[in-house]
């Protein structure tokens, strides 16, 4: 005899209102073993790819450089896939045509949206786990909420809508590689540049700008629609979809503002004798250099302000820890 993962769910996901769940279980299992894989992957590898960086940081570094891999693979794959769904909406006739997205924009579904959303499910188990470990409050929220709206879909409701929230990934792949650079000593550099127009531009364009639109869309057609929605939308789903737009929208807001003062920390002109004022004459007779960019890894200073800030953890590893400082005071002591 087989186990049949989608027979057994079946009656606890029609309990719990999930009908169409079971049948992306096996895709959702499949998809959070591949981040916890691509994860250990990394931690396996990097070493060899990067020796002369992987390996001389900290243990908690080290897991943000997993962590970072992992969110930028899952964005690369993820974006597409939504796009694909979209587009062929578009090409049906957009929410005036024949997709059944489109047809019934709050209650539409289709086997391959609901695949999209058991990826990013799988993801967001992985991610919501690794947030509780080692990240801030505000990621912690943010994979919370992103976990439980993307599962509430299999009503089926706000399938469509649903995939314009993914689309806000667009960005991650070009935070991600701010980041390793870095961590690979780019701080400040051309690539790193070009690399913050292209992060700075997606993350206006599809999570301040398309996001808010979206965001505005769906509230309207929920709350304000041409024509009443049959069944009506259970309360409870608006209540609950309504509060997460609003604390994904914030967050993103808050953390753009950091990402535009790491930013400045990086390729903002200072002078490089160390005084406090930039003299343009000084600097046009030759006087006065200027230092384009910082040297430093860490906006942690900005990951504070933006409430995503690492947890002060004494288990973490070496160097950083509360362990390991109190080690070195007691040695300090007896030296």
């Amino acid at each position: 005899m087989t186990f049949d993962l989608a027979e057994w769910a079946t009656p606890y996901a029609i309990q719990a209102g999930l009908p169409l769940l079971p049948a992306h279980l096996s895709t959702i299992i499949r998809s959070l073993a591949l981040w916890t894989t691509l994860q250990l992957l990394s931690s396996l590898v990097s070493p060899y790819i990067f020796p002369n960086t992987y390996p001389k940081l900290k243990r908690s570094t080290r897991i943000s450089w997993d962590v970072h891999f992992v969110a930028l693979v899952h964005a690369a794959i993820i974006t597409p896939l939504c796009g694909k769904v979209w587009w062929d909406v578009y090409q049906h006739g957009g929410l005036n045509g024949t997709h059944p997205l489109a047809l019934r924009r709050v209650y539409g579904y289709t086997f391959e949206a609901g695949q999209v959303y058991a990826i990013a499910i799988g993801y967001f188990i992985w991610d919501t786990v690794v947030s509780i470990l080692f990240d801030g409050p505000a990621f912690v929220a943010h994979g919370v909420v992103a976990l439980t709206a993307f599962v509430l879909v299999y009503h089926p409701i706000f399938m469509y809508d649903g995939l314009g929230f993914l689309l806000w990934e667009l960005s991650t792949p070009f935070l991600n590689i701010h980041w390793f650079l870095d961590k690979l000593g780019k701080t400040g550099s051309k690539i790193q540049l070009i690399n913050a127009v292209f992060l700075l531009s997606t993350y206006v364009i599809a999570r301040l700008t398309f996001g808010v639109y979206n965001s505005y869309s769906w509230f309207m057609n929920v709350n304000f629609p041409a024509t009443p929605h049959v069944p009506p939308i259970p309360i409870s789903y608006r209540v609950f979809y309504t509060l997460g737009n609003i604390t994904l929208n914030s967050l993103n807001f808050i953390w753009f503002r950091a990402m535009i003062r790491a930013v400045q920390k990086r390729f903002t002109a200072a002078p490089a004798d160390g005084s406090n004022k930039l003299d343009a004459k000084a600097i046009a007779e030759g006087k006065q250099g200027v230092q384009v960019g910082v040297t430093g890894k860490d906006d942690s200073q900005f990951e504070r302000e933006a409430g995503v800030g690492k947890y002060s953890r004494p288990d973490i590893g070496s160097y950083g820890g509360e362990r390991e400082a109190r080690w070195r005071k007691v040695a300090k002591s007896a030296e």
